[in-house]
């Protein structure tokens, strides 16, 4: 088993107090958010580099996530696989080894049917695995909190394209999926998933993304599942960052679950 923590950084405090704690806590990465902190048109990726080998610290990205990629119109879609392509190639100029993506359409199912919204999305799908393959990168669909797709939608995704996941945990359990659920998820298609966001929260109807152990869910059955499979992969502490000492304490505890005395 060999799991690798680390921290998002999405420009609610200074991105180099962000870098700065993730190295003092023992984070392995940092998450940058391309949607809002750190826009591929704009990011500086010298200086970024720099920081990142000074503080020791590797990089995962969130890759933009307010576009259109399962569009039924067919010129909308291109252009957001297009940027998101943009921004895989930013990413692999800062040396990052995989970015999560949100795999959604704001298509309406009544209008369009669920199917064609759905093939739409999973051409998409196929189409930046395999330009991020082609790159050495990985990209990881993340569940939402909308139709397309859920954490109960992985198998399926898992059948029709060769797509790897990125398992939000507040995501899940506000779309019906508890912790033990997600926990079977891990046990049945760890092969395929290869991100944790890990946040919790208080409430059954929305996710608040708090640190772990500061809410609802049980993460000490995702941990067991973990350990049990010998799973692989990392693990992003995705919390709204207003007192950053928050994702540090979070990490403590999802630390003390993966190697309980």
């Amino acid at each position: 088993m060999t799991i690798r923590q680390g921290l998002m950084v999405c420009g609610t405090v200074p991105d180099e107090d962000a870098f700065s704690f993730a190295a003092e806590q023992g984070f392995d990465f940092v998450e940058l958010d391309m949607e809002q902190a750190f826009p591929p048109q704009a990011i500086d990726i010298p200086s970024v580099c720099r920081t990142l080998t000074n503080h020791d610290l590797d990089v995962v990205v969130h890759l933009p996530y307010r576009l259109d990629p399962g569009s039924p119109h067919d010129h909308v879609r291109d252009g957001a696989c297009r940027q998101l392509e943009r921004a895989i190639d930013t990413a692999v100029e800062l040396g990052a080894e995989k970015g999560i993506f949100h795999a959604e359409s704001r298509g309406f199912p009544h209008v369009w049917g669920h199917e064609t919204l759905r093939e739409s999305l999973y051409e998409s799908v196929r189409r930046l695995t395999r330009y991020a393959r082609e790159r050495d990168f990985e990209v990881c669909v993340e569940n939402l909190k909308k139709d397309f797709f859920d954490c109960g939608d992985f198998p399926t995704l898992f059948a029709e394209t060769n797509a790897v996941a990125c398992l939000d945990t507040g995501h899940a359990y506000v779309t019906g999926h508890d912790a033990d659920s997600q926990a079977a998820l891990l046990r049945n298609h760890g092969n395929r998933i290869s991100h944790l966001h890990l946040n919790d929260t208080r409430q059954t109807d929305d996710d608040e993304h708090l640190p772990v152990g500061l809410g609802k869910l049980n993460f000490e059955a995702l941990a067991t599942a973990m350990r049990e499979t010998d799973w692989s992969g990392t693990c992003t502490h995705e919390v709204y960052l207003f007192d950053i000492e928050y994702a540090g304490r979070g990490k403590s505890s999802f630390d003390r679950l993966l190697s309980p005395e």
